[in-house]
């Protein structure tokens, strides 16, 4: 499974309207301008509406409307009326700060499913052409173990969304053993018990793992690491926001990842990158929630 194929599945669904808070910036218009072209959505653009309607020009983008809003707070909230009130069907971060547009989602309680803990989800595609999800990177700066396990439920319904039946989480830690003085390690063990007892439907749990054992078969076969996870992982849980963060950047920047990345949760998909992130990135995000359901 990789980007090009999620592609091509999304083009045999029906066009939906994707709300853009804070629509602004190069990099955001040329990712909706592709997805115009290729038919995947339509567009309603909150924000300035003398900025929208100049990049939308500039871009060749025709937006299904246009929702005035002045500052991130404001964007945000008209967002998630659009949404509510069925002008749109999904959400997409533009420039808005991410705290901002995240405030709004979690105060608006009819977002939520029954209260599921959001949480944050960056698909990456290998050279090699196949998934690694990297989560979170983005939603719960320290998570508990019960948080954790929410986490891995959500990354595992967005993977069965995209058509990956049986993912395998890798819980990532510094080494294999757990060891009070390495934060996450316990609850690794913790983690693969609870997928070993089928408390994690349609998936396979193994941790605590390093990273190369995660992803590199030659790595597993040069420590003898008999688990049920050895370099082919296609889901990496990792201990907190930070290490989250790092691993996610430096796949897409210095390892040359394509990547894609959204809140999952919640009732609606939400569109979540980085504001420094490329039209690439971003149009990899709409193809993702586009195909995501309500992960």
């Amino acid at each position: 499974m990789n980007f090009a194929t999620l592609e091509q599945k999304a083009l045999t669904g029906s066009q939906r309207i994707i709300a853009v808070c804070g629509a602004d910036g190069d990099e955001v218009y040329e990712a909706l301008r592709e997805a115009q072209e290729r038919r995947l959505a339509g567009f309603l653009l909150v924000g300035d509406p003398s900025r929208c309607e100049s990049l939308a020009k500039a871009h060749g983008v025709e937006p299904v409307g246009i929702v005035e809003a002045s500052g991130d707070d404001a964007a945000a909230a008209a967002s998630i009326r659009a949404v509510l009130d069925g002008r749109a069907h999904l959400l997409m971060k533009g420039l808005v700060s991410t705290p901002a547009l995240l405030k709004a989602v979690v105060s608006e309680k009819s977002l939520f499913d029954h209260g599921r803990l959001l949480s944050h989800v960056l698909v990456t595609e290998s050279p090699d052409g196949r998934f690694v999800g990297v989560t979170d990177g983005g939603m719960n700066p320290q998570p508990d173990l019960e948080q954790k396990a929410t986490i891995i439920r959500n990354a595992v319904d967005l993977f069965h969304h995209l058509g990956i039946d049986v993912p395998k989480v890798a819980v990532l830690a510094a080494n294999e053993k757990a060891n009070p003085k390495i934060p996450g390690s316990s609850d690794a063990v913790e983690l693969k018990q609870r997928g070993d007892r089928g408390e994690f439907p349609g998936c396979v749990v193994d941790g605590p793992l390093a990273l190369d054992l995660a992803m590199m078969p030659k790595a597993a076969e040069i420590k003898g690491y008999t688990g049920a996870i050895r370099g082919d992982a296609d889901i990496l849980m990792v201990h907190d926001i930070s290490s989250g963060n790092h691993l996610g950047k430096a796949l897409i920047n210095l390892a040359g990842y394509a990547g894609g990345g959204m809140i999952v949760g919640a009732r609606v998909p939400i569109i979540l990158l980085s504001r420094s992130d490329s039209a690439a990135e971003k149009y990899n995000s709409i193809v993702m929630a586009l195909l995501g359901g309500e992960a």
